[in-house]
């Protein structure tokens, strides 16, 4: 039997009606990527305060998932907004929805409270620990809130059009703690968790290298200069920030001055976290107990205790408050401590909207019991002694 041929032309069109009618061959499968908020280190009172990674390349459908044993959040801003600007609009003024401490001024002039923007997630029914990650189109903030009850736990479906960039912020810490997510086309390749392993680990090592390094520089430091008239002013720092590491601690842990004398306090490294120099301690353990209290407020007459055992703790999640004490946030005293009198520098650092000056404190008599000891009432673990002579 004589075989015809096919004309080409013919042959392509049935192959591309042929590509037409066939079923489409699946799309790849969307990926999950692992993203670390902060990360205590090793040896040292220190964390790295990163996005593990700080950026990666997702496609459309891809879910970013958040884990941290940290004090953090995860926060994805709307598609546009730079994390400087952002904070510098919502976050840098006490009356803003998303600076960590308010103003409170129903409960006083003094009165101050943790934001419940910052502390709660933006949706409770999504992206939680046996819930449905949270959708984000790009359009509006998405918050996961504080971690209260354990590690945070929190998945974000990225739902954002190809070609659009975003980021993930830490409110806690500010704009400089972040992860950019470059949303990129279908055909265009995406990060993978094998190279973003590789290279959180290397993000690691560097932070621990630097954080024994600055624990080394500030831990035995004992400096001073001259003040007025002569006087001696010795140097002291209420943690220490650098890049991308903070140190928990009061450097030097111990100092021995003479009566008389001054010390000051630097809060001027602080790009990250936000501490107080606070004395005496008992006082100061006074006020750490009475602060980050659930209360709700139902806007007529005094706070009520809560009426739920966690969040939003108030049957109506508006009327949460989280009160600090009238003596937490803000400086309290003369600047001069006699060994009882309250003495407080008031939250400081790059975040807080009181900023980050040095805060000057003369010691007028002698700690004959020992030492004068002095916490921080952000961080109270954060421990030091002044020894005066």
């Amino acid at each position: 039997m004589e075989h015809r041929r096919i004309p080409l032309g013919l042959l392509a069109a049935v192959m591309l009606l042929g590509a037409v009618l066939l079923p489409a061959t699946t799309a790849a499968a969307a990926t999950t990527y692992e993203v670390g908020v902060g990360g205590f280190l090793q040896n040292v009172p220190a964390e790295s305060m990163r996005f593990f990674p700080s950026t990666v390349d997702v496609h459309q459908g891809d879910t970013l998932h958040f884990s941290t044993d940290g004090f953090h959040t995860a926060t994805a801003l709307p598609v546009g907004e730079g994390p400087v600007q952002w904070f510098d609009a919502n976050a840098s003024g006490p009356t803003d929805p998303y600076s960590i401490i308010q103003t409170d001024p129903d409960d006083g002039p003094n009165a101050t409270k943790f934001s419940t923007a910052v502390a709660l997630p933006t949706d409770p029914t999504c992206g939680g620990t046996g819930q449905p990650a949270c959708g984000y189109d790009g359009s509006a903030l998405l918050n996961s809130g504080v971690p209260i009850s354990g590690p945070m736990d929190f998945s974000v479906g990225v739902n954002a059009s190809a070609g659009s960039t975003f980021y993930m912020v830490c409110i806690i810490h500010g704009p400089n703690m972040r992860l950019k997510v470059n949303v990129v086309g279908a055909s265009d390749a995406a990060s993978t968790n094998a190279d973003i392993r590789s290279a959180n680990q290397a993000a690691v090592n560097q932070d621990q290298d630097s954080a024994e390094a600055l624990f080394a520089k500030y831990s035995t430091r004992q400096t001073w200069h001259r003040g007025p008239g002569g006087t001696r002013v010795w140097d002291a720092w209420a943690g220490v920030d650098n890049q991308h590491v903070v140190l928990y601690g009061m450097f030097p842990q111990r100092l021995r001055i003479r009566e008389g004398d001054t010390v000051q306090w630097h809060f001027d490294t602080l790009a990250y976290e936000v501490h107080t120099v606070t004395f005496p301690i008992d006082t100061a353990r006074d006020i750490v107990r009475n602060s980050f209290i659930p209360v709700c407020d139902t806007g007529s007459g005094p706070d009520g205790p809560p009426d739920l055992e966690g969040p939003p703790f108030c049957s109506d999640p508006t009327q949460l408050e989280i009160q600090l004490d009238d003596r937490h946030t803000p400086e309290i005293g003369n600047g001069v401590f006699r060994g009882s009198d309250l003495e407080n520098s008031g939250v400081r650092g790059a975040t807080s909207y009181l900023g980050d000056a040095n805060y000057d404190l003369r010691f007028a008599r002698r700690s004959t019991d020992g030492a004068f000891r002095y916490i921080c009432l952000i961080h109270p673990f954060m421990r030091g002694k002044l020894v005066v002579r």
